[in-house]
């Protein structure tokens, strides 16, 4: 898996951020079959009652199928008659006949060579999500995410790595430099790719240089969520100012709700 990641592409490797959602439902196995066209499908994990995780972001089902059950500790018989909302949902968003799909799912959706990258959204989760991918034989075809506030967190992401062969990506916080140590440490320690939120563009373009061929450094350009006023929005119609900025700075990874957009974009590059 970190080979995949350190395999030089010539341009940034493209996420797809809850898989390929606009306007097939966002989280479903349609989305999820669309976003392998890319390098990356990110979804969201919350595990279900008898801890099997399933693929959902939100606390419950109200914005995704109309149901306001909530997700966290829910019964499969009970979420399988439910029918997803399209695209990111909410009240006028019409019904489709896709479920909520189990991760076990998820994975047999996926292309060949494409990664998945497991966001799961309960910290207490992360180790039973781990194990359940190890038990899936699927450990070389995704990561998990934890948060590092400091060098003394790494030793716990290479034990989790180490009890479940799964590879774990940091998300860390860059504000200054004095960040810039843990990128240091996280280079040290061989991993391959951690995600960042950066308070500057220079602070993310050190962090970068300091990562260098072996640590590459992924960010994320949602509307609903970026750094610095890097987004989709604002990459559609100025994308040099946005994607362009970012391979320059020589991010690894950049995670999106537009991926046909930057793809076309990056092999303009």
């Amino acid at each position: 898996m970190k080979a995949w990641f350190r395999r030089d592409r010539g341009r940034p490797i493209i996420s797809v951020h809850r898989g390929d959602w606009n306007p097939l439902p966002e989280n479903s196995l349609a989305a999820i079959r669309s976003a392998s066209a890319w390098d990356v499908v990110e979804i969201d994990l919350r595990l279900s009652a008898n801890g099997e995780p399933i693929v959902v972001h939100d606390d419950t089902l109200l914005r995704t199928a109309g149901a306001g059950m909530a997700t966290d500790g829910a019964r499969l018989d009970d979420i399988a008659s439910l029918r997803l909302k399209s695209g990111a949902g909410g009240v006028d968003a019409t019904k489709t006949e896709e479920r909520v799909p189990k991760l076990a799912e998820a994975f047999d959706a996926l292309r060949q060579g494409t990664v998945s990258d497991l966001d799961v959204k309960r910290a207490q989760d992360v180790e039973a999500v781990a194990a359940h991918v190890a038990s899936l034989g699927q450990g070389a075809r995704a990561t998990v995410k934890i948060d590092l506030a400091e060098a003394s967190d790494i030793s716990g992401l290479k034990a989790l790595e180490a009890r479940h062969g799964v590879m774990v990506m940091g998300k860390v916080v860059l504000r200054g430099p004095d960040d810039l140590d843990l990128v240091r440490r996280l280079k040290e320690a061989d991993q391959a790719v951690i995600e960042v939120w950066y308070a500057s563009l220079d602070i993310l373009q050190q962090a970068c240089k300091i990562g260098g061929e072996s640590l590459g450094l992924s960010v994320y350009t949602l509307d609903i969520v970026h750094c610095c006023d890097m987004c989709d929005g604002r990459a559609l119609t100025d994308p040099d100012a946005v994607w362009g900025r970012l391979r320059d700075v020589g991010v690894k990874q950049i995670m999106t709700d537009r991926p046909r957009e930057l793809s076309s974009y990056l092999q303009t590059r």
